[in-house]
């Protein structure tokens, strides 16, 4: 995709909604790649490319962009606050776990949303992702200390509510304190 995430989340993005299409990802692949991300995000954030405007909130996280490259989006996502909210997926959309815990439900019905009868439910931790397409009825929730990477296969409307200068800030902060740790776990040679 680019610099900042792994190769495997291409694959993901690129995938159709078919069963049959879900990408082989080698283990290899898919492992090892949480301290390498954690330092390129740290990296990111300390371009100064971004405007405390660029922020935003919505479905119960703040959104920080990363960058936008080959008509993809990236964001780090943070919870704002712990409840389950309903995630209206505009693009297919990956979502990398960097720290703390994502809980995920999927829909089949609006009625099951609102009765909160998820057909599938999971949660994710550190080093763990998953992939949702347009239209999917899901829901989701994380704990206070999470940090998530979102990449979009493509930029989507931005809704919500845009962030203030202070609410950037400690946003940037507390990103910042959850990924020094990771980024000073990166083995020196691997930066990919």
């Amino acid at each position: 995709m680019d610099a900042l995430l792994p190769a495997f989340v291409d694959r993901l993005l690129d995938q159709g909604r078919d069963p049959g299409e879900i990408p082989e990802i080698p283990v290899s692949s898919a492992t090892g790649w949480l301290g390498p991300l954690a330092a390129r995000v740290l990296s990111a954030l300390g371009t100064g490319a971004h405007e405390p405007a660029d922020g935003f909130l919505a479905h119960g996280h703040v959104h920080l962009p990363l960058s936008a490259l080959n008509g993809r989006a990236v964001h780090l996502r943070l919870a704002a606050h712990t409840g389950m909210e309903p995630w209206p997926v505009l693009a297919t959309s990956a979502v990398l776990t960097v720290a703390g815990t994502v809980d995920l439900e999927m829909y089949q019905e609006v009625a099951d949303s609102l009765r909160g009868r998820p057909r599938y439910a999971r949660s994710f931790g550190p080093e763990q992702m998953f992939a949702v397409h347009p239209g999917t009825q899901c829901s989701t929730q994380s704990s206070p200390d999470s940090v998530q990477v979102l990449a979009a296969a493509s930029p989507t409307p931005r809704v919500g509510t845009p962030l203030s200068g202070d609410e950037y800030t400690a946003a940037v902060q507390r990103t910042r304190w959850s990924l020094e740790g990771l980024a000073h776990c990166t083995p020196a040679g691997d930066r990919r």
